[in-house]
């Protein structure tokens, strides 16, 4: 299954963080930027506005208060005003300016301010005031001055980086414990389970960690116990099986002497050990720990295949079914035991559950083949259906046994059958 990308937690926080803090510094630096122009402009227009309402004027009489020039009519003004400016387009008791500078971090080179005032109430005729900077650079200040627009952007700039900063430090100290946690998570096992829960210097981490600690202890309880039940009952099992065999060889050896009715009895109780003594040896072999202790051996698995078929041809007593066999004399380096579990486990499905057919076994190298063909389909049993007593509790067995010694284990239900296939890898 194809997985969707997935982001770092930790860089979708810090991606997340860095964007909100650029937002939020970017915009009060903005906001103080304006505020402070805001305020500027208002104490000049104020003040230009008081000057000019308490200053006789004329047309053709400019009157200069400090720094203000003030006119009746706007022909007056010298031509570094005039030409910034429309007069049809002035709006009254509003500050217009024009600033000129080379770039926005620098002081402007030249400013011109102007104001036009209107009298409401026709006590005088409409007049303007203006205020001309045409060098705001003194004598002892360095040829480019950083502007206030410059500083609030450095400042903002800075107060950015240290915010980065921060965060970084901060994500940092938050991402050491949860990775310390996710490789301590990841090296669980049924050893460092026995040790105490480590400290994640958080207390959500060290609830979390004991959760995980918790909840894997109880899967391994109930492993443990699956484990040993199923050894002990397989070790239980052993002494009613040999009990079985021992008293159907000694009916067999009464049987000798004399005719008995219960032959057939006798024969399918034998069967019935026979068959209970292999899958307790399977189920013991599972449930052990030391599968690497197997011993290996050179052996012809051909050979073992036309033993079992010989062993097991009891279950095809009354049956109208023909075993193929075709083997070479191919030498493998792997455990007889476990290829005895195997192909034993295979064989008896395939005998049990084909009713009248063909039962083909092949084995070519390190390759092994076991074909059932049913010839009325009707008769097939459902892989579907009762496991145990069907195809299931055989498969899962020789499933899990080919898993753990590493043989590639392939199987297919078919309308008529079953087909397996096995390779021993060594």
């Amino acid at each position: 299954m194809v997985r969707g990308f997935s982001l770092s937690l930790r860089r979708h926080i810090l991606i997340a963080l860095l964007v909100m803090g650029t937002v939020v510094i970017s915009g009060f630096s903005v906001l103080a930027m304006v505020n402070f122009f805001a305020g500027m402009d208002g104490v000049m227009r104020g003040t230009m506005i008081s000057a000019a309402g308490e200053t006789h004027v004329e047309p053709g009489k400019p009157q200069k208060v400090l720094s203000f020039i003030i006119v009746a009519d706007w022909k007056d003004f010298p031509d570094s005003v005039k030409s910034k400016f429309n007069p049809d387009k002035l709006r009254p008791f509003h500050l217009h300016k024009a600033v000129e500078r080379s770039f926005i971090f620098f002081r402007p080179s030249s400013a011109v301010f102007v104001v036009k005032i209107a009298d409401r109430r026709g006590r005088y005729p409409d007049r303007y005031v203006a205020q001309v900077f045409n060098s705001l650079k003194l004598d002892d200040e360095p040829e480019f001055m950083i502007s206030h627009e410059g500083w609030s952007m450095l400042l903002g700039l800075g107060v950015l980086v240290l915010f980065a900063g921060v965060l970084m430090i901060l994500l940092r100290s938050v991402s050491r414990p949860v990775e310390r946690l996710r490789l301590w998570a990841q090296g669980l096992n049924e050893q460092t389970l026995e040790q105490p829960v480590p400290e994640f210097k958080y207390q959500e981490l060290n609830e979390l960690a004991g959760i995980v600690h918790s909840s894997l202890q109880h899967v391994r309880e109930g492993l443990v116990r699956e484990r040993e039940f199923v050894s002990h009952a397989s070790h239980e099992l052993r002494t009613p099986i040999a009990v079985i065999r021992s008293s159907v060889e000694l009916l067999h050896k009464l049987e000798e002497k004399g005719p008995s009715k219960g032959a057939n009895a006798i024969r399918r109780i034998d069967h019935a050990s026979h068959t209970m003594t292999d899958l307790t040896e399977t189920l013991l072999w599972l449930s052990r720990q030391d599968h690497d202790e197997l011993a290996v051996s050179d052996i012809q698995p051909g050979g073992m295949l036309s033993a079992l078929v010989q062993d097991l041809q009891y279950l095809l007593t009354g049956k109208q079914v023909d075993v193929e066999l075709a083997t070479d004399e191919a030498v493998c380096s792997i455990p007889p035991t476990a290829l005895r579990i195997v192909c034993g486990n295979l064989i008896r499905n395939a005998f049990q559950h084909t009713q009248s057919g063909t039962v083909t076994i092949s084995q070519s190298g390190h390759t092994l083949t076991i074909v059932n063909r049913e010839d009325d389909a009707e008769q097939c049993d459902d892989p579907a259906g009762n496991d145990e007593l069907g195809y299931g509790l055989g498969l899962e067995l020789v499933k899990r046994v080919t898993a753990k010694l590493g043989w590639t284990y392939q199987h297919r239900f078919t309308a008529d059958g079953c087909e397996v296939s096995i390779v021993l890898n060594s």
